[in-house]
């Protein structure tokens, strides 16, 4: 019985029972308002609906001009965010701002400026003598592309900048010119975020009725319907019926983008290749119109605050600006903005907090009530704000003075409406984290509730900004849910709007658009020096632990990870790392001033946890094996058995190479094979972390094939031959301070060598007097991979270029890219085996191996 009741309160924790109540919360301001919208509607409610051929010409307008406006405004915001990304400008920020400024005030005040723009007296008219008629289906479409402009923008932007431009440096190598990429590389990459833009597109323009007030003339509109049917004639089970159906691409949006995830990866390679200074040029020309274009109307109803009275009398004027805070209208303009203020301040600390914390519940607490949670959480998306607020009508108005009527069914509706994408801002946020946080507090006897404050939130810093701000802005210029459920004293300073808009009072209505866009404007500013300020303090975090080393520097803390914990005299560093006392002082000094070097109270030298952040910039990563050879000058012993797998002595040749890298650490560690590739199997039993990838064309090329096989891991890599036979494990290292060679001082060689000139390898060639014999392990540091991965794809598909050697690409063929150092070495510390006397005189068990006579 004891064992059932702890069964039963385990499952109903304090966390689950939280997460409940978060879900039912959701439920009722969001999911339960809908459910009412069917309950409302009455048989004479569908009757009229489905008879009034107002109905079905508002439903098929809207349908036809948002389909033509989606389709502008993504293939708009396609080709600005291509060329935005793609050129290689200054002050892209700047640039991004400006294309996304229109958000920053309401759609009616966009619809007013284009409404001003043209017509009979319009701004064209009276400055070009031209009158094009602004209102009706051109205006719709204009307008809506304008609005829906910034958003589809930003989601294709972000996506581009995820995209792996390394492609588009392989089409260039191959002549595909940047018309024909755009085609190829570009449309298929952005295929889902395009499905993706373009449904939001539609929903976003679909249920706006700011536009459609301001430039639908005669053309009626589903929204402009619904606006009619409540305020109008108060027929709120029509508006319920008409609400369904604005609901419907919305939640097909939510749907589709449930579907379509885009995909992308954090390691995205930049493209080496430089754009053509005309491509910049076209690049810049194309954004500035399209900002010139995005910024008319709004240039255009911020004139019309400092006119007279347009169209009559459009003398230059302050008097409108002044009036509005002399002048009694309404309640007041300050307490019009008194309202907005404190709405928006509202719905952004509320706001901010709970969707924060539901954010933790849905991602850091496991269980499946986790998922339902996210699922209520995203579901707002698809709920358009005027669906919403007559929702919410049906639901709250017997709160009347107590909920419904009141500031705080403002915030509450605002909240629902906009807490989708802060949501997604803060699970990315928490996805980031480590999941072993909490797992670690417990351990330690932490509890959850500490790890969220001293842990989670202050990691989360940036991201609540950001929430507060999406929150914060959005509640300022929303119209849509607040226009059915604020009253007389509660109205927010965007609704003043849609009062001068009845009177036609244009002038006025501009001075409150500019007003609302001052007020935004000012907070983005403030928002912006406060991500500075996070982002200068991370950035100063980050400077401080990934700073550059200079060699003496990093040669001191690499000899100390070494060497461990201990006491060590100034003499025995000086003569172990050959330099003078006084750099030795001089490097000791700077290493404990900047607190990577600590001594404890018994004069031991250790390298402090800072110090180990900033090493973590020059550790191994990987290490690439290339054994994909027959290796026949070790024939017979070969004919069974790849050359790396032979065993010297019972151990495999390969052996000592893993064992070497294992124990620095290293066990992300890609074997290229080919010949008798099976065989390598075996080493996954000792090796279980070992990632095979297969050279089909070993016997045919040179070594380059294999190389050409991993170029996509190429990342602070070693690049080892797989037949050497590793007698001195300290050959590999944890760290290393930049590109390199193994190298053997030799009086005179027939093999592979090098000659250097100052400190880097200057010539390659086989055979040479007093050089540097060379032996198969590199490592390459990330700017050179990124180097190579460009460079070995010209090489290789230039005429010859499979019967290369890898290493030709950067120390022959495009030498000039790299300064590649030489890593000292002793002769004895490899050996590599050229035939099978030389595996003889190692290992004299073989020298009655079957069939070494033939050979």
């Amino acid at each position: 019985m004891n064992s059932t009741i702890l069964s039963i309160k385990s499952k109903f924790s304090s966390e689950n029972i939280t997460r409940s109540i978060f879900l039912i919360s959701l439920f009722l301001f969001c999911l339960l308002p809908l459910f009412l919208l069917l309950f409302n509607i009455s048989g004479n409610d569908l009757e009229f609906i489905f008879t009034d051929n107002n109905f079905y010409s508002a439903l098929g307008n809207s349908v036809f001009y948002t389909f033509i406006s989606a389709l502008l405004s993504t293939f708009l915001a396609l080709f600005t965010a291509y060329f935005l990304n793609r050129a290689k400008i200054k002050g892209k920020k700047i640039y991004i701002l400006l294309l996304s400024i229109s958000m920053l005030v309401p759609t009616l005040s966009i619809g007013l400026g284009f409404r001003v723009l043209f017509g009979i007296n319009g701004f064209l008219d009276r400055i070009f003598d031209v009158e094009i008629n602004g209102t009706g289906y051109f205006g719709l479409i204009l307008g809506s592309v304008v609005i829906s402009f910034p958003s589809t923008f930003l989601v294709l932007y972000d996506s581009l900048r995820y995209e792996n431009k390394s492609t588009y440096d392989a089409a260039s190598i191959m002549g595909i010119n940047t018309f024909s990429s755009f085609f190829k590389i570009t449309l298929p990459y952005l295929k889902k975020p395009l499905i993706t833009a373009f449904f939001a597109c539609f929903t976003l323009i679909f249920a706006d009725y700011g536009i459609p007030m301001e430039l639908a003339g005669k053309v009626k509109t589903l929204p402009m319907y619904l606006y009619e049917q409540i305020n109008a004639t108060f027929k709120y089970g029509r508006g319920a019926i008409i609400g369904l159906f604005l609901l419907i691409p919305a939640v097909t949006s939510f749907i589709v983008d449930l579907f379509l995830k885009e995909e992308h990866s954090d390691d995205a390679q930049t493209a080496m290749i430089p754009r053509q200074k005309k491509f910049n040029i076209v690049a810049v020309v194309i954004i500035i119109a399209v900002i010139i274009f995005l910024s008319i109307p709004q240039i255009s109803f911020i004139s019309l605050a400092f006119m007279k009275g347009y169209p009559n009398n459009v003398e230059f004027t302050f008097d409108n600006i002044a009036s509005i805070f002399t002048n009694k209208i309404g309640v007041g303009i300050l307490k019009y903005i008194t309202n907005s203020i404190t709405i928006a301040l509202l719905t952004s600390i509320i706001g901010t907090v709970i969707v924060f914390v539901i954010a933790y519940f849905s991602t850091r607490i496991t269980g499946k009530l986790g998922k339902v949670l996210h699922f209520a959480s995203i579901a707002s998306i698809a709920i358009p704000g005027i669906v919403l607020g007559v929702g919410y009508i049906f639901l709250f108005k017997g709160t009347n003075g107590f909920f419904y009527g009141t500031m705080a069914i403002l915030v509450v509706v605002n909240i629902i409406h906009f807490m989708g994408s802060p949501y997604l801002m803060a699970r990315n946020s928490f996805m980031k984290m480590n999941k072993d946080y909490e797992i670690v507090g417990d351990t330690l006897g932490i509890s959850k509730l500490g790890i969220f404050f001293k842990v989670l939130v202050p990691n989360s810093i940036g991201t609540i900004v950001e929430m507060f701000s999406y929150f914060f802005l959005n509640s300022m210029i929303t119209i849509s849910a607040v226009a059915f459920l604020c009253t007389y004293k509660n109205q927010p300073l965007s609704i003043l709007i849609t009062t001068y808009e009845k009177t036609g009072n244009y002038e006025m209505q501009a001075v409150v658009s500019i007003t609302i866009l001052f007020i935004n404007v000012t907070f983005k500013a403030l928002i912006t020096g406060i991500n500075y300020l996070i982002n200068k303090r991370s950035n100063r975090r980050v400077e401080d632990n990934f700073m550059k080393l200079n060699r003496y520097q990093f040669e001191l803390m690499t000899y100390l990870d070494r060497n461990g914990v201990r006491k060590y005299s100034q003499r025995t560093l000086s003569d172990d790392l050959t330099v003078s006392l006084g750099t030795i002082n001089k490097e000791l000094n700077f290493c404990m001033d900047y607190n990577l070097i600590q001594m404890n109270s018994n004069g031991e030298l250790s390298i402090t946890e800072e110090g180990y952040k900033v090493l973590e910039q020059y550790k191994v990563k990987k290490a690439i094996i290339l054994a994909a050879g027959f290796g026949s000058r070790m024939a017979p012993v070969t004919l069974d058995t790849p050359k790396p797998l032979v065993k010297v002595n019972g151990v495999r040749i390969i052996d000592t190479l893993l064992d070497s890298l294992v124990a620095k650490g290293i066990t992300n560690i890609i074997i290229v094979r080919g010949y008798k590739k099976e065989k390598f199997d075996e080493l996954l039993e000792k090796y279980p972390f070992i990632k095979f990838v297969d050279n089909q064309e070993y016997n045919i090329t040179n070594n380059i094939s294999s190389f050409m096989k991993v170029l996509e891991y190429l990342d602070n890599c070693y690049i080892c031959e797989g037949d050497l036979l590793i007698s001195n494990p300290d050959l590999i290292r944890k760290y290393e301070y930049s590109s390199n060679y193994l190298a053997a001082k030799v009086n005179e060689t027939d093999d592979w060598c090098f000659y250097k000139k100052g400190l880097y390898i200057d010539k390659f060639q086989m055979g040479g007097e007093n050089c540097y014999q060379t032996y198969g392990i590199s490592y390459w540091n990330e700017e050179d991979c990124k180097k190579l991965q460009v460079d070995a794809v010209k090489v290789y598909n230039s005429r010859a270029g499979k019967e290369n050697f890898w290493d030709n690409i950067a120390l022959k063929h495009y030498k000039k890219n790299y300064k590649i150092e030489i890593r000292k070495c002793h002769k004895s510390d490899i050996i590599e085996l050229d035939n099978f006397v030389e595996l003889i005189a190692i290992d004299d068990s073989y020298a009655n191996y079957p069939g070494y006579d033939k050979y």
